[in-house]
Order: structure tokens, then sequence, then C-alpha cells
């Protein structure tokens, strides 16, 4: 990592880890399940749900820069607590509200908060790594996806005992709970960046080439947030409990992915043949998790999730690998911004699609569009200047 900052003082190494494991933990708690409560309980209609997902990912599209850039030049302990509290409120009234548009704004207000929370803890994470950048980040997004287990088995048991709005409800406490860990994190050093800095970052090759097939990827994502647990209450016949138990194997395996890269992999393969093994499991699995037999589907989905975090993985360690750290929450939010972009766009085309044609087609055709992209990987890494950062040309 370009320019890193000593590990920071009196805050455990872990905290970082414990914080992403919570946040994910919520993520996955509400939004894998809450499309069955918009369907079935409130009758939203899928266009409906879709501009729910969509107005989630807008609010992201117009607060991440501004947020990363606030992250370089301000403290970032109070956007923290700020997001933690905005979560809290807005997720009750996701579970007190049944008309549409004060659920969106709720809605709204949910994804902003939560947003906020990653991108400042993203920050803190880049700026304090240290050396060792490779196995931070690796232990960080391996409980990342730990947290998206765990947070998958307690949706499905709360939605299944509780009900949707009780649940939402008792979720709404997790963000408060988490205020007080907040003042163990570290106070790091902040930095004054010209705006026109990060533009000239942003605009180099290697970057632009990271940016442009991570966008085309993050498609998929829209296709799971508005299909996913759609396609496997009413395709698979799944309950709550057990979407909970399938989504868990899969999180559990992008947990080990995530942890065994960061000690064994990195490094190994080239970034051609890495990038497509990604790519080509991606994709496959997200096609043929949609057949119908839950052992056969639970299988694939997991190749999918294998290369879905071998992409996570990748993304973070290459982030921090383009940046000097002076203005990496700034730059960070632009790799994070084209990301949301992409499942912003992809809820829109996906929740649509889902509704009239079946849940299945949406996960479809987004892993189809992940096989694509290997022409446009094998275009931008066959040259290696790709492999510079802009710090270095």
């Amino acid at each position: 990592m370009n320019n890193a900052l000593p590990p920071p003082p009196g805050s455990p190494a872990w905290l970082p880890s414990f914080f992403i494991w919570a946040l994910s933990l919520l993520m996955a708690s509400v939004f894998f399940f809450l499309p069955l409560h918009l369907k079935n309980n409130l009758a939203f209609s899928g266009l409906q749900i879709g501009i729910l997902f969509a107005a989630s990912s807008l609010n992201a599209l117009l607060v991440t820069f501004p947020l990363g850039v606030a992250g370089d030049r301000y403290p970032l302990l109070p956007i923290l607590r700020g997001a933690l509290l905005l979560s809290s409120l807005c997720l009750w009234g996701l579970g007190y509200f049944t008309s549409y548009l004060p659920y969106l704004a709720a809605f709204w207000g949910f994804g902003l908060g939560l947003h906020a929370f990653r991108i400042a803890l993203d920050t803190l994470l880049f700026k304090s790594v240290g050396a060792d950048a490779v196995r931070s980040l690796s232990r960080y997004n391996s409980w990342r996806m730990a947290g998206m287990m765990t947070g998958t088995l307690a949706g499905g048991f709360l939605f299944y005992h509780l009900g949707f709005a009780d649940s939402l409800r008792v979720l709404a406490l997790a963000p408060l709970l988490l205020v007080l860990p907040t003042f163990r994190l570290p106070r790091l050093a902040v930095h004054h960046s010209p705006l026109w800095e990060y533009g000239r970052d942003f605009c180099h090759r290697p970057v632009l080439f990271f940016a442009t097939w991570l966008f085309l990827f993050c498609l998929h994502w829209g296709a799971e947030t508005t299909s996913y647990g759609l396609f496997l209450r009413e395709r698979l016949g799944l309950t709550p409990q057990g979407m909970g138990l399938y989504m868990a194997v899969e999180f559990g395996v992008l947990a080990l992915t995530a942890y065994v890269y960061g000690r064994s992999w990195h490094g190994r393969l080239s970034p051609l043949t890495f990038l497509s093994l990604a790519l080509v499991t991606s994709g496959l699995g997200h096609i043929l998790m949609t057949i119908p037999i839950i052992g056969v589907s639970l299988f694939w989905r997991v190749v999918h999730g294998f290369g879905d975090a071998l992409i996570l993985m990748e993304s973070y360690t290459t982030i921090a690998r383009l940046f000097k750290v002076d203005r990496i929450g700034g730059n960070s939010s632009l790799i994070s911004l084209v990301s949301v972009s992409g499942s912003f766009a992809g809820a829109l085309i996906f929740g649509p699609l889902g509704a009239a044609y079946g849940y299945q087609w949406p996960l479809i055709v987004s892993g189809a569009i992940s096989l694509c992209l290997l022409p446009l990987a094998y275009w931008g890494l066959k040259t290696p200047p790709v492999l510079e950062s802009p710090s270095s040309v």
C-alpha cells in the first residue's frame, strides 16, 4: 500500500473487523428477506420493490464521494456515530410504516446510514492497515462474510418466529448497541487535498479499467437484492429459516475464501488467470443456481460465492495498491460509487424483469453478464501498465 501509516496505538486490531461483522449481520438480516415482506405483506409491485432498492443505491450515489472526502479531511468517529443513529431510527420505521411513500423515505434513510457507516469504516481500515495490508484486508472481509452468514441465520429465525414488523423493530436496537464501542476506535490524522487531485488519481488507465469491469460485475448485486430472496421462496419453496440456512452456507464459504486468500493465494496466480477464475465461477454459479433442486442449486450458489469472494478481496487489495493513503478515503469512495452505480442499475433492470418473467431470470441474465466480462478482462490485463499505480506514473 502506498504511503501507509503505522498501525494506530491504543485500539484493538480486530475492532474494525468486529464493526464490519456487525454491520454485515444487520444488512443480511434485513435486505435478503425484506422483498418477501414487501411483496406478500405490503403488496408492493415488482417495480415498487425495484424502486425501493434503487433508491437505497441512489442515496449512496449522492453521498459516497462527499463522505469519502470528509473521511480524509475530518475525524471519522462522529460520522460513524451519526450513521448508526440514523440507521436505528429508519429501521424502526421499516417495522412501523405500511404505505409506500413513508416506507420509501425510511428505506432511503436506512440505506444511507448503513452506507455512510461502511464508507467511514473502510476509510479507517485503509488508513490504518500498515505494512501487512493483505492480511488485514483478508481478516476484515472474512469477518464481513461471517457477519453475512450470521445475519442470514438470525434474520431467518427472527422473521419466522416474530414476523417481519416486530423483527425489524427488534433489529433497530442493534445500531444503538454499536455506538459505545466506537469510542475504542483510533483517531487518525486528517489531510486536506484539493478535489482535482482525486480526479487526477481516478483518470489513470488502471483505475478506469478497474472501475469499468467492477460496474458491470456489480449489476448482479441489483439482481440479488430484488430477486434472490423471492427466488428462494417461490422457486425453491424455502421458508425464511430455510432461506437463512441456504444463504449461511454460501457466506461461510465466502468467509473462508477471504481468510485463505490473505494467507495462501494472494499473488500465486497471474492477474488474468485470477480474474478469469473469479468471473467464471461467479457467473456460472449465478446461472446454474437457478436449477430448482435445492441441493444442486446450493452447490452452484457456493461456487458463485467463491467467485464473489475472490472479486471482493481483489477489489480491496487493488484499492490499497492504487491509491495514496492521504486521499484513499475519497478515492476508495469513488470505487464504491462505481459498485453502487452497478447495483443501482441492476435493481432498476432486474426488479421488473423478475416480477414479469420469473425470479430466476435476473440471476441468469446477470450471471451471463459476468461471463461476458472475460474479454474485457483479457483486454485490460494483457499489457503490464494496468498493474501500475497512479502514484508511480
